[in-house]
């Protein structure tokens, strides 16, 4: 089964009409409210940040909203899912939406196809998104999600989040905020570019303050630093290590002449300078 119906998406506006047919979708009704619980050894699949905090999981994951989240995988290589009957709204277009969070074993070698948890979405038992999960591609931060539905709207479905485990004793999928919407407007489409991107400065020119935006694909550490024009470092505007997504700063040079600076972004390997000018 193709996998281009699951898309992964850092900044999503769900803009006109959600829906309720998704009982317990923020999952703080806790567990027996609306979701079923699969699990062959017995774990709790619908806990708090708390309760399902570990040491082997770094950093550790909070719930997106409220208290309460879904977890699933690991467990010690077994099968388990979570999942409901939902009578889907007839609107078209229609999708499934979710927020996702995961987590690997960093002694996973992420090298071969049954290594990582297998993550599957089904809707009436079929397969329609997997994947693995696997150290080198975990997301850290809470990530929007969607599946289209389209096709399905107006029928009563099954919907299931399941796990199987291979070979990872652990490699999790957390999830919250579990919602169905007949509207998709990507706010910001760089979440999904694989490559490292330095913006142009705005304005340009400025005065006193300008913007200096950029994307990264992936945890880096990130230093951006304005030069003056005999290349004298003059400002630490980032020095730390960042996740990957899209960041904007503020260099403010109201104590500066005017004239021709530099700014320079270094992330990982990547290094990218760009001029911006000051005109007072």
């Amino acid at each position: 089964m193709k996998k281009i119906f699951f898309i992964f998406i850092g900044w999503l506006l769900f803009a006109s009409g959600t829906y309720s047919q998704i009982v317990n979708g923020n999952f703080e009704s806790g567990r027996s409210a609306g979701w079923i619980e699969a699990s062959q050894g017995g774990y709790t699949l619908i806990g708090t940040g708390n309760f399902f905090a570990s040491t082997s999981i770094e950093p550790a994951v909070n719930p997106r909203s409220g208290e309460w989240m879904g977890r699933i995988g690991g467990y010690s290589y077994e099968i388990n899912a979570i999942g409901q009957n939902v009578t889907l709204p007839n609107i078209s277009p229609l999708y499934l939406g979710c927020y996702i969070q995961t987590r690997s074993s960093s002694n996973s070698e992420c090298s071969g196809l049954f290594v990582g948890a297998k993550i599957s979405i089904l809707i009436n038992n079929q397969e329609i998104y997997y994947d693995y999960l696997c150290q080198y591609k975990d997301l850290h931060e809470w990530t929007a999600a969607y599946i289209d539905l389209t096709l399905l709207a107006g029928q009563t479905v099954q919907i299931v989040f399941k796990a199987e485990a291979a070979n990872s004793v652990w490699s999790y999928l957390y999830i919250d905020d579990v919602f169905l919407a007949n509207n998709i407007t990507a706010v910001d489409e760089q979440q999904l570019e694989s490559d490292y991107k330095l913006e142009q400065n705005y304005p340009n020119p400025f005065n006193p303050a300008t913007n200096i935006s950029f994307f990264i694909p992936e945890k880096a550490s990130v230093t951006l630093k304005i030069f003056d024009n005999l290349g004298r470092e003059i400002s630490t505007l980032i020095s730390e290590e960042l996740s990957s997504g899209n960041y904007t700063r503020e260099w403010n040079a109201a104590g500066y002449p005017s004239g021709v600076y530099y700014y320079r972004l270094q992330a990982g390997s990547f290094t990218e300078t760009r001029k911006l000018i000051l005109i007072k």
